[in-house]
């Protein structure tokens, strides 16, 4: 595995970035993180949009988070994940400190451990220390991906939307 590494988008980003959501979007399933989602098409906009949520301005009573690449040596974006500064009641339920994907045609590779390995070390550089990460009961790529990462399983919620959530916390010292 080429050496991989996070970094914050940029404008040189457009392609690879619309390229990763077009090729997540035709195969399927919820594009993860949320900051992803929100791109609208508008990349300048979205650019600005991710500095105000990593300022925690106009975002309301959402956490402030700080959107990444996942990217290789070669440049290539393999996937993304957003750091959340601090959890808020529905964080604490759904989505925890971290939420993290994998670009569909790079799974299975091992980079979902490698990108939340990478998500771990900014979280304690911000001094978090007991990281909380979710995720729905089924994905079991996932589950797998947090166990590895030293992830004890608390409970299973259900969020606003009735879903049920397991939550598992990461000992980050």
């Amino acid at each position: 595995m080429n050496r991989c590494y996070l970094e914050k988008p940029g404008p040189a980003d457009e392609k690879a970035v619309t390229d990763l959501i077009v090729k997540w979007r035709a195969f399927g399933g919820r594009m993860n993180p949320g900051l992803l989602r929100r791109f609208g098409g508008n990349y300048p906009e979205w650019l600005k949009s991710l500095a105000d949520w990593e300022n925690g301005v106009g975002i309301g009573e959402e956490a402030p988070q700080t959107l990444y690449l996942l990217r290789r040596g070669d440049g290539a974006v393999l996937g993304a994940v957003s750091v959340r500064h601090c959890l808020n009641d529905s964080n604490r339920t759904d989505g925890g400190h971290v939420g993290y994907g994998i670009g569909p045609e790079f799974r299975g590779q091992g980079y979902g451990n490698l990108i939340l390995a990478l998500a771990l070390e900014k979280l304690s550089a911000m001094g978090i220390g007991r990281v909380l990460v979710t995720c729905d009961p089924d994905n079991a790529a996932s589950r797998r991906i947090i166990l590895r990462s030293g992830g004890v399983l608390e409970n299973r919620l259900t969020d606003e939307d009735g879903n049920p959530v397991d939550r598992y916390w990461i000992d980050n010292a």
